[in-house]
């Protein structure tokens, strides 16, 4: 017997002296990683992957010659005492926080960070309260805040409060994981999108519903310009003539990740196609009521 692993047979004894996981709907390389405290490196050495594409039902090898691999969890750590955290590729402020059941702002403070900042794979984070932190400064009073309840999280699990350009990064970080997926028309996830079903099927993630097709989609949210532009806000375009008839997410440095023509990819707006074809954005972030 050999069990499967995304086109590459592994034999039967070689999973049975290593841990292994079922990929279900809405994983990434990057999430199970962390799951098991390994690293995205590892699972694509030991699965033998080219890519970091992975689909519902697959089984991944998360530890190495039988080390006795074991979801994480954010109480766990905390039972430790760990103070720090050693980022690792794919970490973004938003999935660090959950991780630790802290908030975005939190890190920001303890860190030196501000919402916009670029985390490096191997840089160290405080995800503590430093014994001699100051009272917070009455000028974060008038930052603008969103609150959700944490993927994943018990109903009963307090609320993490997040500020709305962190959630807009988290929101095309999560984006960016469906990098590949094919495209086919009417779909939804999560093996397959078109436009506006990935866009859909990316802000549920996050708790904001939206209407199904684009343009429903478009009459939701605030109207942003084009030279606004933040990550996690929705670009819109009349690929079929009038009206707004196909739509992506914004990543941020003119660019937007979106389901066209066989597969999700990043496009840039300043393409003459798309520049040609561009109808506006609207931001769905931080509109809710």
């Amino acid at each position: 017997m050999a069990a499967s692993l995304g086109g590459f047979f592994l034999p039967a004894t070689a999973l049975a002296s290593s841990a292994t996981y079922t990929v279900r709907a809405g994983d990434s390389l990057y999430a199970i990683a962390a799951k098991f405290h390994v690293t995205v490196h590892q699972l694509e050495l030991w699965n033998h992957l080219s890519s970091d594409v992975i689909h519902p039902g697959q089984v991944l090898v998360v530890s190495q010659g039988g080390s006795q691999a074991r979801p994480s969890s954010a109480s766990s750590s905390s039972r430790t005492g760990a103070s720090t955290y050693v980022v690792q590729p794919g970490d973004s402020l938003w999935s660090i926080s959950e991780k630790f059941h802290i908030t975005v702002s939190q890190l920001e403070a303890w860190n030196g960070l501000v919402s916009s900042s670029t985390l490096r794979p191997g840089e160290s984070l405080r995800v503590a309260k430093p014994s001699s932190s100051p009272p917070s400064s009455s000028h974060h009073a008038d930052t603008q805040q969103v609150s959700l309840t944490s993927r994943g999280s018990s109903p009963g699990s307090s609320n993490a409060s997040l500020t709305q350009s962190a959630l807009g990064f988290a929101v095309a970080d999560y984006a960016r994981t469906f990098l590949g997926d094919p495209y086919e028309w009417g779909a939804n996830g999560p093996s397959a999108f078109d436009c506006s079903g990935l866009i859909q099927y990316v802000f549920a993630h996050f708790y904001i519903q939206l209407p199904r097709t684009s343009y429903a989609q478009y009459e939701v949210g605030v109207p942003v310009s084009e030279s606004s532009l933040q990550p996690g806000d929705i670009v819109f375009f009349d690929t079929y003539g009038s009206g707004p008839s196909h739509d992506g997410i914004y990543l941020g440095n003119g660019q937007f990740i979106n389901a066209a023509s066989t597969s999700v990819q990043i496009d840039s707006l300043s393409d003459p196609y798309w520049a040609d074809h561009y109808i506006g954005a609207r931001r769905v972030i931080g509109q809710n009521g």
